[in-house]
């Protein structure tokens, strides 16, 4: 099986580097992208946030990710939409989450029908005081 990789985009957000990759590979294993995510600096970032699309049999699956290295309380807001032939869908999510020192987790996701060029998506979470946001304008 070979993996191609492409990349998509490069974000500074806050002093903090986003990525965005396409990686695709054989036609029974889902593609998966890292839309955008945070690398914090540890001594001023307690958390981490990341994007993630994953496009299967036209089934695109965008989920938020965050990641602690301090212990983080707080609060996300994930917004995907869809253009499309047949329209415009939004779906936002949001809610609090409390992660331990070096706990990862996944704080909400949206599944489509479609590809993943019809999808933008922002995900911003807030947490010990600090703020990230995430966003891809163009998968």
């Amino acid at each position: 099986m070979s993996v191609l990789s492409y990349t998509a985009a490069a974000l500074v957000v806050t002093g903090a580097a986003f990525a965005a990759s396409l990686a695709t590979s054989h036609a029974t294993q889902p593609a998966t992208a890292v839309l955008a995510s945070a690398t914090p600096k540890p001594a001023r970032d307690p958390f981490v946030c990341e994007l993630r699309l994953t496009e299967h049999n036209r089934q695109v699956t965008i989920s938020a990710h965050a990641q602690a290295h301090q212990p983080s309380r707080g609060t996300y807001q994930l917004e995907v939409e869809q253009r499309s032939a047949g329209g415009r869908a939004t779906i936002r999510q949001g809610g609090e989450f409390d992660l331990k020192a070096g706990e990862a987790a996944i704080l909400g996701e949206a599944k489509f029908s479609g590809r993943s060029r019809e999808f933008q998506a922002e995900l911003s979470v807030t947490a010990n005081g600090k703020t990230r946001t995430c966003r891809q304008a163009a998968l």
